[in-house]
């Protein structure tokens, strides 16, 4: 019994079957993107994870930040570098209270029942979200 081998497909095929795939991935990601910016619920839920990453990223960026800080603040020739870490640890503390407020607000809007509105694709198309999301900007 002979056994045929498989035509291995070649690069241009290869290349064009990527990108029908990316195609096709970025029409799901435009498709699922419009239907959350129509829902103001999956609106806030979108908003909420957002928030929710980003105070959790600063927290993390704190306790590095604060580490470094300590161990560089009093070298001698290191005051330069030891006050510009700790602008930047200030900076991080204004933005994690300003993200910790946003998390309560978006909390407290997941919390409320009704009052959610929907719009239509007419307002919110795939097209939009498309051209100004996913395309390069003009040159």
């Amino acid at each position: 019994m002979s056994r045929r081998e498989k035509k291995k497909p070649s690069k241009a095929e290869r290349e064009a079957r990527r990108r029908r795939r990316d195609a096709q991935e970025l029409d799901k990601l435009v498709r699922d993107t419009a239907a959350v910016f129509r829902s103001s619920f999956d609106t806030g839920e979108d908003c909420a994870t957002e928030c929710g990453r980003r105070r959790d990223d600063l927290y993390a960026d704190l306790d590095y930040r604060r580490l470094t800080h300590e161990i560089w603040r009093d070298r001698p020739g290191a005051e330069a570098l030891a006050s510009a870490m700790a602008d930047l640890i200030a900076e991080n503390e204004r933005h994690l209270a300003a993200m910790l407020d946003l998390c309560r607000r978006f909390d407290a809007l997941g919390q409320q029942q009704g009052g959610y509105v929907t719009l239509g694709a007419d307002v919110v198309s795939e097209e939009l979200v498309r051209t100004r999301l996913f395309s390069d900007p003009p040159n």
